[in-house]
């Protein structure tokens, strides 16, 4: 899982990259529609985001181990962010049944 998490977050590195490139004209000159495009896709991945952000703060932050800057990794690359907070979680709670069992 651990290697699915850490790819998910390189296809989303990527992604970011390559829409934010195309908006600042790194990627060499577009036309109208497709700048218009990729602003499009780059408005719905963030409201996308956005709402998984607020949907796992409402109802998951209780019952999972969070730290400071999780917001901006579920932000930034969604599922896979949650993902590796859940992993985080339940690998805690096994560490401290196991001591507790000791």
């Amino acid at each position: 899982m651990k290697i699915a998490i850490i790819m998910g977050k390189c296809v989303f590195a990527a992604i970011w990259l390559a829409l934010f490139s195309v908006l600042a004209g790194f990627a060499g000159e577009v036309g109208q529609q497709t700048f218009a495009l990729v602003a499009l896709l780059l408005a719905v991945m963030i409201i996308m985001h956005l709402l998984l952000l607020g949907t796992f703060v409402a109802i998951m932050k209780p019952q999972m181990l969070w730290k400071k800057g999780d917001s901006w990794q579920i932000l930034a690359f969604g599922i896979f962010a949650w993902l590796a907070i859940f992993k985080r979680t339940n690998e805690h709670a096994n560490n401290a049944d196991q001591s507790s069992s000791n």
